[in-house]
Parts: structure tokens; C-alpha cells; sequence
């Protein structure tokens, strides 16, 4: 698979309003997943995957002001 493809797929869950997701509920098990597989990562992916919740928790901690 293409990064395009990966790209493709959040914008069409996004446009057509199908992920109903809460964020916070999205940022719990999202660092519930990371905390099971850090030991197996790289430095490289856990500096991905730290900034990738990172912007979650901002985005919804943004929302609830």
C-alpha cells in the first residue's frame, strides 16, 4: 500500500461522515496500543507514533475549551 492510499482512506472516513469515534476515546487506545508494542519499535517509529498522539491529545484537548 501507497502513503496516498493511507491518506485516501482518513479522508474518505472524514468526508462521509463515517468514523464516529470520540477523540478521547481515539487517544486512549491509541496510547493503550503504543504502551503494548513500545518494546518492539524503533526509535525512529516511537518518534512517529509519540508525535502522532501528540497532536491527538492537542486536538482534542482543543476542542473541550
Amino acid at each position: 500500500m501507497k502513503t496516498e492510499d493511507v491518506i485516501a482512506i482518513f479522508e474518505h472516513l472524514n468526508k462521509d461522515g463515517n468514523i464516529d469515534i470520540d477523540l478521547a476515546d481515539t487517544c486512549t487506545g491509541f496510547a493503550e496500543w503504543l504502551a503494548k508494542v513500545w518494546n518492539h519499535l524503533g526509535s525512529d517509529d516511537i518518534s512517529l507514533l509519540t508525535g502522532v498522539g501528540a497532536v491527538l491529545w492537542r486536538e482534542g484537548f482543543a476542542r473541550q475549551r
